[in-house]
């Protein structure tokens, strides 16, 4: 009998460590073999709503069982950030990483602390790149175009009008900074990625509608002085000569010339032509601007009057005036040149309207009719001694705010 028992328990011996190494496979760290179930967003009233993808950087929840040894987490070649408590045996809390990937696998893989390896199909949404503006519409071949906008990921092209590829200098996710290709033209500015291709909604060097860009189409000069590029200006023009609106102090409601830029239809070559067509919401005021000085509290006033009716804000019918005031937080100065956007919309006030009017009494009623325009720094100021002024001007310009 007790040769029986013991020669059974010899034969049991194997077995027990068979079925040893099988709940060993089977746990992986005392839980049983880990399995995803699902995934879904964090938000408990949306439990039900389940991910088979996300963008990067959202915050997911992945379900399942015996995850608890979770020590590593990949979407494709990129690993996320663990943080302890956010991992149970049943859920792990993780962000997307927010770096883009090199290798796409399209799955998560979690390693666990036994080294045990689990894949799960996942798909991360990488956007394509987004362009929301340029600081300077106008650059030269050769100089540098800053561009804002946001999946800016490596590798990214650029391509200027004239289907021109242009050196990227600086590169973030959010602004590229890029060499203007010999040769570009007027147009559209691509940007592609791996991941999409975006057009600009701008023209580089936008043409249409020009109304004065002191090369070919003149102000009246006995207001502002053009500065002319042949002659080595400061600071460096953008594009050609330019206007220079300057005085060593500007006081309150001081009517000079040289702060003027003043455009008559009825003494240039254009002649009783309105400055622009269309709809007044669907028009954008455009010029470029260099401010290499601080501008403190004097506002530039722009206006547009009817044909052979004089310029002047006693005009009638009475013009509705922009008031251009970048200043209005802190002294305004920019770092070369850049292209200011007023929507035709706000030329909204009356001469007359109170400083704290933010609504204005008189918006444009009839564009048709509008052919002569004035720039002007003119109005109130709170300084004491009074500020100097220089504001540099170029391509003034209404065009519409979208492009085919």
């Amino acid at each position: 009998m007790k040769a029986s028992i013991k020669y059974m328990f010899l034969l049991m011996i194997p077995v027990i460590f068979i079925g040893m190494i099988l709940i060993s496979c089977e746990k992986k760290d005392g839980g049983g073999t880990p399995v995803i179930h699902y995934i879904r967003i964090t938000d408990p009233e949306k439990a039900d709503s389940l991910l088979t993808a996300a963008f990067m950087g959202d915050l997911i929840v992945i379900v399942g069982e015996n995850l608890g040894g979770a020590r590593e987490i990949w979407f494709n070649d990129q690993e996320a950030y663990l943080t302890p408590t956010y991992i149970t045996d049943e859920t792990i809390l993780v962000n997307v990483p927010s770096n883009t990937p090199k290798v796409i696998t399209n799955q998560i893989k979690i390693i666990f602390a036994d080294g045990y390896e689990l894949l799960h199909d996942f798909t991360i949404d990488i956007p394509g790149p987004e362009l929301y503006s340029i600081k300077c519409e106008y650059v030269a071949d050769g100089g540098t175009v800053e561009l804002t906008g946001d999946y800016f990921f490596d590798p990214t092209t650029v391509i200027f009008p004239g289907n021109l590829e242009a050196e990227i200098s600086t590169r973030t996710k959010t602004e590229l900074e890029v060499i203007v290709p010999d040769g570009a033209t007027t147009g559209k500015i691509k940007i592609r990625t791996t991941f999409g291709e975006v057009e600009s909604d701008f023209l580089f060097r936008d043409n249409r509608n020009i109304i004065l860009d002191f090369d070919t189409y003149f102000h009246e000069l006995w207001t502002a002085p053009v500065i002319y590029a042949d002659s080595a200006p400061d600071p460096a023009p953008c594009s050609g000569n330019y206007v220079n609106i300057i005085s060593d102090e500007v006081g309150s409601w001081d009517w000079e010339n040289y702060l003027s830029i003043q455009y008559w239809a009825e003494n240039s070559a254009k002649g009783d032509v309105p400055l622009a067509t269309g709809l007044v919401n669907d028009l954008i005021f455009k010029f470029e601007a260099n401010v290499p000085i601080e501008w403190h509290d004097v506002r530039m006033e722009i206006y547009m009057t009817i044909y052979g009716n004089g310029h002047g804000r006693d005009a009638q019918p009475p013009p509705s005036h922009a008031r251009w005031m970048p200043w209005i937080d802190e002294p305004y100065i920019t770092d070369g040149w850049i292209t200011v956007s007023i929507p035709l919309s706000d030329f909204m006030f009356d001469k007359n309207d109170p400083e704290d009017n933010e609504q204005g009494s008189r918006p444009i009623e009839d564009l048709s009719v509008l052919t002569n325009l004035t720039m002007m720094v003119f109005g109130p100021t709170s300084s004491s001694p009074f500020h100097p002024v220089k504001i540099c001007i170029d391509n003034v310009r209404i065009v519409p705010s979208t492009v085919d």
